[in-house]
């Protein structure tokens, strides 16, 4: 399997909204970022998530912000959602092997995962600043496909946006979508996912109805 990160494995979204308000206030703007409108942002770049709310020639500042704060507080105030451990658990006892693939800056992906203990499964999480244009783009699905040593047609892909939904897509992978993060069910249900799932729990009944 190929996760998403943010709203697929962890609810990293008081952060998230927290680091854009402070980038914000940071550079004098005295604007609420209202939690639905930051929800929108979120599976995105910074950067384009920037552009829609800061003058162009201060989007790499409010983006240095931003992570300079987010840096400071994830850790604290990120955790797994419901069904996540018991779904790796699931996937290391039957040596299923798995990646993260996410828009996220991939060295703080990276520090979520390693603090979660995710791994294993988790055997790599490719992310932003890693060499490989962001979802939608397929460039990091298929790279998972190569490090993970499978074929599409044996992958699924786990998610929980359009961004993951065209990512996938566009490798050829199987998709499987949660409501859990940006997007609601039927949203996700008008792009004809493979799978739609209400949590992590139902998709791993799912897979122990199909694997036994």
């Amino acid at each position: 399997m190929l996760f998403d990160l943010d709203g697929t494995l962890v609810d990293s979204f008081r952060p998230i909204h927290s680091s854009f308000q402070y980038a914000l206030a940071s550079l004098g703007s005295d604007r609420t970022l209202e939690w639905k409108e930051m929800m929108a942002l979120v599976g995105t770049s910074l950067d384009d998530s920037f552009r829609l709310l800061v003058p162009e020639t201060s989007v790499l500042q409010a983006v240095t912000l931003f992570r300079e704060h987010y840096n400071r507080i994830v850790l604290e105030e990120t955790f797994p959602l419901p069904g996540t451990a018991e779904l790796l658990n699931l996937l290391d006892n039957r040596k299923v092997p798995a990646g993260v693939v996410t828009n996220k800056k991939g060295e703080a992906a990276r520090l979520i995962l390693s603090h979660l203990k995710f791994s294993p499964p988790i055997r790599f999480c490719l992310g932003e600043a890693d060499g490989f244009a962001a979802k939608p783009a397929p460039d990091m699905v298929l790279e998972g496909l190569r490090r993970l040593g499978t074929r599409a047609g044996e992958t699924l892909f786990v998610g929980d946006s359009p961004f993951d939904f065209h990512a996938a897509r566009s490798a050829g992978v199987p998709v499987a979508l949660l409501p859990t993060g940006t997007h609601g069910v039927q949203e996700l249900r008008a792009l004809g996912p493979d799978f739609l799932f209400d949590g992590l729990p139902a998709l791993g009944r799912w897979w122990i109805s199909r694997h036994g």
